[in-house]
């Protein structure tokens, strides 16, 4: 029985291994997916065959399916960063960003130092839906955040690729409310100039 579960086992990897080679290096998300479901043939359970899945499934627009699999990815392992941050990519295309940026909030929490290579594209999701959501605050003070967490280089891009849109947007809400508060000012002074005249007839 044991000698059944080493070759089972080892199946499982070698399916895993060419499912990830086909998704990766060649693009080829069918023939991918066929494998990744043999896999889970034998190991209904491989966290990284089920983040696969979802993420082949997530190319192939199959994007409901996709977030099936990593909320079932993360019933068997609420820690797991990957599936957190998939799952956030795809619950973003859904446009439901508030639980989007929960699984982002949950993968800087679980995140480990060895997955340091994570993390751009989990601040770059953050970052994404904090703009989203017009909560400019909290994404700049993330993008801020980003200097002491990430190499220089990807820290450049992230810089360079938000803090332009985030002046932008913020001068933007600053006029608004200029604007807003000056329209409030001209109602109450013309409600108190009716007031006034009416007072005096």
């Amino acid at each position: 029985m044991k000698f059944l579960t080493k070759v089972l086992n080892f199946s499982a990897e070698r399916y895993l291994k060419s499912a990830g080679d086909l998704f990766i290096y060649e693009g080829d998300y069918e023939a991918a997916l066929e494998l990744v479901e043999k896999t889970l043939e034998i190991e209904p359970k491989d966290v990284r065959a089920l983040v696969l899945r979802g993420d082949i499934l997530y190319c192939l627009s199959r994007d409901q399916e996709a977030l099936d699999t990593f909320r079932k990815t993360l019933a068997i392992d609420p820690d797991c960063v990957e599936a957190l941050i998939s799952c956030a990519g795809v619950l973003d295309v859904l446009g439901k960003y508030r639980e989007s940026l929960e699984c982002c909030v949950r993968a800087f929490r679980q995140i480990k130092p060895y997955q340091g290579y994570l993390l751009p594209s989990l601040y770059d999701q953050n970052i994404v839906l904090l703009l989203r959501l017009k909560k400019y605050r909290q994404a700049r003070f993330l993008l801020k955040t980003a200097e002491t967490r990430l190499p220089k280089e990807e820290y450049q891009y992230l810089l360079g690729s938000y803090s332009h849109i985030l002046d932008r947007l913020s001068r933007n809400r600053h006029k608004a409310r200029a604007k807003a508060r000056q329209l409030k000012i001209e109602i109450l002074s013309s409600e108190q100039i009716g007031a006034e005249q009416e007072a005096s007839l």
